[in-house]
């Protein structure tokens, strides 16, 4: 798709939201057909507790959520759309594709902040990045998942049949600190007779209510690791 290489990501505010429209449009294409989804807003993971040596590598993750009235809100991971900063760069620097690297010996804590021009102007995340010595050492430490975060946020939806794509992601104690766990974890929802969810997190609404949507994923050790997160389904839905 030829188009998508020609739009570079830093272009003004009218044609870089075209470009990204366009990245989803086409994502959708071959299940419902080309919806005009604007970005709404931009989550930056890992959203907490990221920790690196002074001279060492940090991998950080953008997802977009996008909205349409009418359709489903999508969850895309857009890391290499986003345009990234860093608050204070004689800390660290960040790379186009997230990627944080400290900068030499100078130790704090600083903000890596994701951008994209959205249907009503720029919109923005950060997540806060820890430069010390004492973090926890990679050297023969076993990676093991600490949390689950939903995404994107309390969802509303308006009729039954509505659907909204969560994504899983995992955090970590050591590097690499976030993973896309969407697949991997077992998806429930508190109330079947308000909203479904799929094995590959994708919710639908069937009647109106509140529900609890649960990701959970079972450790070695047999401890559980869960998230949860809201959804909303209108008075006025019923089932079709």
């Amino acid at each position: 798709m030829p188009l998508l290489k020609i739009l570079p990501v830093r272009m003004p505010s009218r044609l870089a939201s075209l470009g990204l429209s366009l990245i989803v449009c086409a994502a959708m294409l071959g299940t419902n057909g080309c919806i005009s989804y604007k970005l709404t807003g931009i989550y930056v993971e890992p959203s907490a507790g990221a920790c690196i040596y002074p001279g060492f590598t940090a991998q950080f993750t953008a997802y977009g959520t996008y909205t349409e009235s009418g359709h489903a809100t999508v969850t895309k991971n857009i890391t290499d759309q986003a345009s990234w900063t860093v608050d204070l760069p004689n800390l660290a620097t960040v790379n186009s594709s997230g990627l944080v690297t400290s900068t030499g010996t100078a130790i704090g804590i600083t903000d890596i902040i994701a951008s994209a021009p959205g249907e009503f102007g720029t919109v923005r995340s950060s997540a806060p990045l820890t430069v010390e010595t004492n973090c926890v050492s990679s050297s023969g430490a076993v990676r093991t998942l600490s949390s689950i975060h939903i995404l994107p946020a309390n969802q509303n939806l308006l009729s039954a049949g509505d659907t909204s794509q969560f994504v899983a992601v995992g955090h970590f104690a050591i590097a690499p600190f976030s993973d896309d766990l969407t697949r991997q974890v077992t998806w429930q929802s508190s109330n079947p007779q308000v909203a479904t969810v799929d094995a590959a997190g994708v919710v639908t609404a069937v009647g109106a209510g509140e529900a609890t949507i649960t990701a959970r994923q079972t450790l070695s050790d047999g401890m559980m690791v869960t998230g949860t997160q809201k959804v909303q389904v209108d008075s006025g839905s019923t089932s079709r």
